[in-house]
């Protein structure tokens, strides 16, 4: 009995290998791989009373890129990026100046840079000339390497305080977040292609830790982005 189902395992498996094989066989460069840069613009989006997220930071991703098509115009896409994301928040703290504790606004900007591995899966139409097109959706686990703060914090008295910390224990070690772009590639030859494309990423997670000074409340907020993708497939 128990070599009946063994059998029929290692059939079945053979099955599955053979097929891929035959299907992988099928598919003209079924392999991609490639690089890209993009520049970005992010934001943050704090839950936290009274908080707000400020104004929007540029930032850049550098990656590479391999894709792993399934069918003739359908690819499960992944890679390997650094993410470097910045947001900005202001709100209501207070500081220790001197020996008196001193109240005001905050305005700081967290500059994270993640180690990104994305998952997604990416629809491609048919030639159009030498052009294409194509939409991509799926998730990203960025997992934190490194955060700072720059701060400028306004007293009720009108005095202005500058400084800039590491902020790595503020921050969260990763961040979950779910992507959907769309963009064009331009054939050069019959393997190799320059792209183009928009990707929003959207957090599904809260990257910060802490608690308010003044009124002791968790610190939240979601980190977004915006990114232009310029790269190469070969």
């Amino acid at each position: 009995m128990q070599s009946g189902k063994k059998l029929l395992s290692i059939t079945l498996l053979w099955c599955a290998i053979f097929s891929c094989g035959t299907l992988s066989a099928q598919i003209k460069n079924p392999i991609k791989l490639g690089l890209k840069i993009s520049p970005n613009l992010g934001w943050m989006n704090p839950t936290t009373k009274d908080y707000s997220s400020g104004k929007i930071s540029v930032g850049g991703t550098i990656g590479f890129v391999s894709e792993f098509y399934f069918s003739e115009r359908y690819a499960i896409t992944t890679g390997l990026n650094f993410a470097f994301l910045n947001g900005n928040l202001k709100y209501a703290d207070s500081l220790i100046s001197k020996t008196d504790s001193v109240t005001g606004q905050m305005s700081r900007k967290v500059k994270i840079t993640y180690l990104e591995v994305p998952l997604m899966i990416k629809m491609s139409t048919k030639q159009f000339g030498d052009f294409s097109f194509y939409g991509q959706a799926g998730f990203t686990a960025g997992f934190r390497l490194s955060s700072t703060a720059k701060d400028e914090f306004v007293s009720t008295k009108g005095e202005t305080f500058n400084e800039k910390n590491d902020f790595s224990g503020n921050t969260t070690l990763m961040r979950v977040s779910a992507n959907i772009g769309i963009g064009t590639e331009y054939h050069l030859d019959t393997s190799t292609r320059i792209y183009l494309g928009i990707t929003y990423s959207n957090s599904l997670n809260n990257v910060l830790k802490g608690q308010n000074k003044i009124t002791d409340s968790t610190v939240k907020a979601w980190l977004n982005y915006l990114e232009l993708n310029i790269g190469i497939l070969f």
